[in-house]
């Protein structure tokens, strides 16, 4: 009868070590999961749609120019003299209003088969930051939205916006900056990693050129505005 008891309580603890054991993996899976939906590693690079028309959802022919430069200069980009490679293109849901942060994103995702994602509307910022927190550790993102709401998403992902931006905010007439965050394996933001980056003349040139501008006739101070210089 002892000896009965004694295999009962024995197979109850080699159990009891096997649950032990399972439960501890299960916990440094969740662990391991948790911290890759938590930025870990993470590089994000926010810039905002390209120029617009007066009227309608679109680009302009100089908004068009850039989204087509963008897919030069994001895949050749390089930070502290190491090559940037992005792994995803995020941009805001269309609306009735624009399509401009995915029409930015278009040429860039035609060159390198990389489909635009577009998780959230421009305003829900919660969303989005959701998405980032749920994607894998050591991911660089590039995002394209509203420059209005840029200051709203450095705020939610515990960046303050006057660390980056002069003065706190974005002009609504600033079209050529890149905002790149870091964050480390933990998910928080690395000291001194929230930088402003502009665009080099190579993009603001093909922009330049697709844009109207007054014509200045030397013989005369009289400036004919609406004239294009091609």
């Amino acid at each position: 009868m002892k000896k009965v008891l004694w295999a009962g309580v024995l197979a109850f603890g080699l159990a009891a070590s096997a649950g032990d054991a399972w439960a501890a993996q299960q916990a440094s899976a969740q662990t391991a999961e948790h911290a890759e939906g938590r930025l870990s590693g993470a590089t994000i690079f926010i810039i905002r749609h390209a120029e617009k028309t007066g009227t309608g959802r679109g680009l302009s022919s100089a908004g068009a120019m850039r989204a087509e430069a963008y897919a030069t200069y994001f895949e050749h980009l390089k930070l502290d003299g190491r090559p940037v490679h992005i792994d995803s293109l995020v941009a805001s849901t269309d609306s009735a209003k624009s399509a401009r942060p995915r029409l930015t994103l278009e040429p860039l995702s035609g060159a390198t088969g990389m489909p635009i994602i577009q998780p959230c509307s421009s305003g829900n910022i919660a969303c989005l930051v959701h998405w980032l927190k749920a994607q894998p550790a050591r991911q660089t993102t590039l995002i394209s939205w509203h420059h209005s709401k840029i200051e709203r998403i450095l705020a939610a992902l515990g960046v303050n916006q006057h660390d980056v931006l002069p003065n706190g905010r974005w002009p609504s007439d600033f079209f050529d900056w890149v905002i790149a965050l870091h964050f480390d394996k933990s998910g928080h933001l690395v000291p001194g990693k929230a930088e402003l980056l502009h665009e080099p003349m190579s993009v603001d040139n093909v922009v330049w050129d697709a844009m109207d501008h007054p014509t200045i006739h030397s013989s005369e101070t009289e400036i004919v505005s609406g004239q294009s210089k091609h």
